[in-house]
């Protein structure tokens, strides 16, 4: 098969902890055990939902913080030359809608995807992504949230987690999700399964 002839295969990137990285580094992965601590503690396995004002600039704080994951969008670059399509779906909520545009125009990484779609309806963020992927028939997604990519396993798209810092992997019982070391090793796997 020529590439002309080649299917477009098209790739979902959530946004924090694929396509952006913490530059707080250990710091961050602290933080992060300490949120899913609390959530357990509460029985509470909604997410997280910053209702207060100081809550929110917190949130922002983090988010703004960020930085590229140069490697991974170094591939995505060049894979966009190769019949894939990308699309960045974050559950990013309304509040933090101004920033995170703000931040990918900083960045130059708008340009990068075919279309971002940030979860501006305060929906559930699940719900968002899994619409999202129905929605754009999304072949492969890549997400750092494994509690997310179980929930994707309904759709059809081939899964790809980006295991965090905190993590250690051994958590994927799911034989459709193929656990990576980054974002770079995703595009790479995605790569390699659609020759």
């Amino acid at each position: 098969m020529s590439k002309e002839e080649k299917k477009e295969t098209k790739i979902g990137c959530d946004l924090d902890g694929v396509v952006a990285k913490h530059s707080l580094g250990g710091l961050w992965v602290k933080i992060r055990i300490l949120k899913e601590k609390i959530l357990k503690k509460t029985k509470n396995k909604d997410y997280y939902y910053p209702k207060t004002k100081l809550e929110q600039t917190v949130w922002k704080l983090i988010n703004w913080l960020r930085v590229p994951d140069e490697e991974g969008l170094g591939l995505l670059q060049k894979l966009k030359n190769e019949n894939f399509t990308f699309y960045m779906i974050t559950s990013r909520l309304k509040f933090n809608y101004p920033l995170t545009i703000k931040w990918l125009k900083k960045y130059k990484i708008l340009s990068l995807f075919e279309e971002a779609f940030v979860n501006i309806g305060d929906e559930n963020p699940v719900g968002f992504k899994l619409k999202v992927v129905e929605e754009k028939k999304i072949d492969c997604f890549i997400d750092d949230d494994l509690e997310v990519l179980i929930k994707l396993c309904q759709t059809k798209a081939n899964l790809f987690w980006v295991v965090p810092g905190h993590r250690n992997g051994k958590e994927n019982h799911e034989g459709r999700i193929t656990a990576c070391r980054s974002f770079a090793d995703a595009l790479e796997k995605i790569k390699r399964s659609t020759l």
